[in-house]
């Protein structure tokens, strides 16, 4: 052990779990308990409040006096080194290496917001980064100070790379995904796992260039947020930086592709998804490049609705994910697929194999990693403060900063006095948007009932239904239009009542469909 020591014992004690919280899940416990023992009694409890796009990310007063601590353990250690001239061997030199990220990281963290703001009003120009003169100065400063030629673990335009992905996930994450709940906090954390895995030490050795590779299912009731989900996790992927034309190899913003295969034929997705050539079906009057092509090395393709997809492009799907690779429609060259996959469903995708409408080799390519999003009756639980939480995100988003306050008062006084106790909200969040934008527009909001006596003639007596007053059409249609009134997805109906989407459809009545 060298005698001279860069750090004390007193300051390991807050060094330790500092570093530490950069390789944690910040929506996890652990992460608040690091920050606890870092600060002691100054600790004032997590983050909790809501921001928008615009805004960006507002520092928590936990960790504008965590920065305070870290500058300072540095400011005081530099100097140390210099005057002693502290070898980068020395034990104690990680520390203040991975210090400096730290103090990098939140010095730049609002330049970075500003930047990803920028991307995302400019998604198809690929922008300059100026904060990369920011990284480098700092780097200069303290990895390299007074000419010292000290070995480090990244270089600026690593680091720089790293900074804007690890914010980006933040910013999304914490930005679109609504809410403070412990459903919601569990969300989050399990998004960020499927961004940086659960060990991001490995990830920042190693996995930041293979995620491609590991593909993500979705799963969750209808209008629960399951696109969101995607954006946070396509949006969020590394994105290397190129330090002699100053930007990303890629404007994060357009290198997600999302298709909902549900409201495609057959020959469109393969068309949309692989690309065709010119006469490969009728109506294909030049070549066309798919999003398997476009979507490039840093892209993300999001496949909605895969439960509804039929056997031959779930084979073909399939192809793609095991090789890599895939035709244009109409052609024999084999061109190779770099990005990554992501697919969502509101189906049990298990009982869907059992049926024989989905494919069980497909299915466990898919679910290497697998988010499954909360209904919002579970979300709410009955906490009006969550409620007010998730209304006055929908609010700032559909009237605008000037209006939030008051369409936030009307839409909350009119779930406490007019709508059910305890509503279930069985169209999840998508519902309660609805509800915003009606209280908006109209001052009322009335939510869907079951119409089971006007979608069918139908005596509902037990006594018809004993003396065989019904006959067999009758029977049917009534039983699934009770069914779709209570959730209203002929995917969820089909897999429910085991029969084809297709069938269920035939029979609903008209008044439902």
């Amino acid at each position: 052990m060298p005698k001279t020591r860069i750090f004390s014992d007193k300051s390991r004690t807050v060094i330790e779990p500092l570093i530490e919280s950069i390789f944690t899940n910040p929506f996890l416990d652990k992460f608040q308990d690091l920050n606890r023992e870092i600060l002691g009694t100054a600790y004032t409890g997590p983050q909790t409040s809501q921001t928008s796009f615009d805004q960006g990310v507002i520092p928590s007063e936990n960790q504008k006096a965590i920065i305070k601590t870290c500058r300072d353990l540095i400011d005081t250690a530099r100097k140390k080194i210099l005057a002693q001239s502290i070898s980068p061997d020395h034990p104690d030199y990680s520390l203040y290496e991975h210090l400096i990220y730290y103090l990098v990281y939140h010095d730049i963290s609002e330049s970075i917001d500003q930047f990803i703001v920028k991307c995302i009003r400019n998604p198809e120009t690929n922008l300059e980064w100026k904060g990369f003169r920011e990284v480098q100065a700092y780097y200069e400063f303290y990895l390299k100070p007074e000419g010292k030629d000290f070995p480090t673990l990244y270089s600026p335009a690593e680091l720089s790379a790293f900074f804007f992905q690890i914010r980006r996930a933040f910013f999304h994450t914490f930005t679109s995904i609504a809410g403070s709940s412990p459903a919601i906090n569990a969300l989050r954390a399990r998004v960020w796992d499927s961004i940086f895995t659960y060990n991001m030490r490995r990830y920042l050795r190693s996995l930041y260039d293979r995620m491609n590779d590991i593909y993500t299912l979705i799963t969750g009731p209808s209008g629960s947020g399951k696109e969101v989900v995607s954006r946070c996790i396509g949006l969020s992927r590394f994105i290397p930086f190129d330090p002699v034309k100053r930007t990303f190899e890629r404007n994060f913003m357009e290198a997600y592709f999302p298709i909902n295969l549900s409201a495609l034929s057959s020959t469109l997705i393969e068309s949309e998804l692989f690309g065709h050539r010119r006469g490969a079906f009728t109506g294909a009057l030049q070549d066309k490049v798919g999003y398997f092509e476009s979507t490039g090395k840093y892209g993300t393709i999001f496949l909605d609705e895969i439960g509804d997809t039929d056997a031959k492009i779930q084979v073909k799907l399939l192809r793609v994910l095991q090789s890599k690779e895939f035709q244009r429609l109409g052609d024999t060259k084999g061109r190779k697929f770099y990005g990554k996959v992501m697919a969502a469903t509101n189906i049990d995708l298990l009982k869907a194999i059992e049926n024989g409408s989905f494919r069980e080799d497909f299915y466990y390519r898919l679910c290497a990693d697998k988010i499954e999003t909360p209904p919002l009756e579970s979300v709410l639980n009955g906490n009006l403060e969550e409620t007010e939480i998730l209304v006055r995100f929908i609010a700032a988003r559909v009237a605008g900063p000037e209006e939030v306050d008051a369409l936030t008062e009307e839409t909350l006084q009119y779930i406490k006095t007019v709508l059910p106790k305890n509503y279930s909200w069985p169209g999840n969040f998508r519902e309660l948007e609805q509800c915003v934008r009606n209280i908006m527009v109209h001052g009322e909001y009335h939510p869907h009932a079951p119409r089971i006596a006007e979608a069918s003639s139908l005596d509902q007596s037990g006594d018809a239904f004993t003396h065989g007053k019904y006959t067999l059409n009758q029977l049917i249609e009534s039983y699934i239009t009770q069914e779709y009134n209570r959730t209203p997805s002929l995917s969820e109906v089909g897999m429910r009542l085991q029969a084809d989407p297709r069938t269920i459809k035939k029979y609903l009545s008209k008044g439902n469909r």
